[in-house]
């Protein structure tokens, strides 16, 4: 059961790790205008925006980093990648 437990808890740190990193990502995205991305990396990036608007003044991120979470956990944006690439494995 404690196994159990810390694989659950390293899930749900990772998960936030990527949430994070996705946020960074599409704000880096959005400094690099015109620059246009890849198609599989502006349907990610579409998905993220849908959920955390751009950050144009500091602000706490702690809602924005469980909103997109949960969006992570659910494979949303995964799909969304998928749908431009085809199966990732």
């Amino acid at each position: 059961m404690t196994t159990a437990l810390k694989t659950r808890q390293i899930l749900d740190n990772a998960q936030a790790v990527l949430a994070i990193e996705f946020i960074a990502g599409a704000q880096a995205l959005d400094f690099r205008k015109p620059l246009k991305p890849s198609p599989a990396v502006q349907a990610a990036y579409e998905v993220i925006r849908k959920y955390v608007d751009f950050m144009d003044e500091d602000r706490p991120l702690y809602s924005d980093i469980n909103r997109l979470k949960e969006v992570v956990q659910s494979g949303e944006i995964l799909e969304a990648v998928e749908k431009v690439t085809g199966p990732l494995k």
